[in-house]
């Protein structure tokens, strides 16, 4: 890598800022995780048991970004006034590569929120860290994310027919989608797709 990621790290947009998680943010986890659509995305998080999250929270603190094969979650909180309303997650393959994701407050979407915030982040590790290529993936049925993908100027890579392991026994097994970004390609589809900051971005539901 070209660069060393800081020890905290605090990236901001128009209306965000990407940050550390910090120990009063408990009740805005347990909001915006509180809907299934996040819940189940967000599995590694103890929301459900708010009393485990000063653990997580500082076990995410405690991580160095973006060591390898760790998920690293920053919260994505309002300029306006500090609330977390969703998460942006990336884990590093060691080799400049990395795989992002992202999970945002059902009462949040719609209003460019996770485009704004993702795209912050991909800018910081491709200027910054040298990144050579950032990928994302998702269920081909989350319409809204794959979506997200094409916004940030991902390309789709690979359909995967009923990859997904279900839930339960005897459930369904889904397709799945792989989209990607080289660096080379960044400069161009960042400048292609950076949608003017409130407007509507969200797909209707699939």
């Amino acid at each position: 890598m070209r660069g060393v990621a800081p020890v905290t790290l605090l990236l901001e947009t128009e209306r965000l800022r990407v940050r550390r998680f910090e120990p009063r943010d408990v009740e805005d986890i347990v909001a915006f995780t509180r809907d299934a659509s996040v819940s189940r995305e967000t599995c590694n998080i103890p929301s459900a048991r708010p009393d485990e999250l000063p653990a997580y929270i500082e076990e995410q603190r405690r991580l160095t970004l973006f060591a390898a094969k760790r998920c690293v979650d920053l919260a994505i909180a309002r300029k306006e006034d500090d609330r977390v309303i969703g998460l942006l997650s990336l884990v590093s393959n060691g080799a400049l590569q990395g795989e992002i994701g992202w999970a945002l407050g059902v009462e949040h979407r719609g209003r460019g929120y996770a485009t704004e915030a993702a795209r912050a982040l991909m800018d910081y590790v491709f200027d910054t860290l040298g990144y050579h290529r950032v990928f994302a993936g998702t269920v081909y049925t989350n319409v809204r994310s794959w979506k997200l993908m094409e916004r940030l100027g991902m390309r789709k890579e690979a359909h995967f027919r009923k990859a997904h392991v279900p839930a339960n026994p005897g459930g369904e097994w889904i397709d799945t989608v792989r989209y990607a970004v080289l660096a080379e390609d960044w400069p161009t589809e960042r400048s292609r797709n950076r949608p003017r900051p409130g407007s509507p971005t969200t797909p209707p539901a699939a």
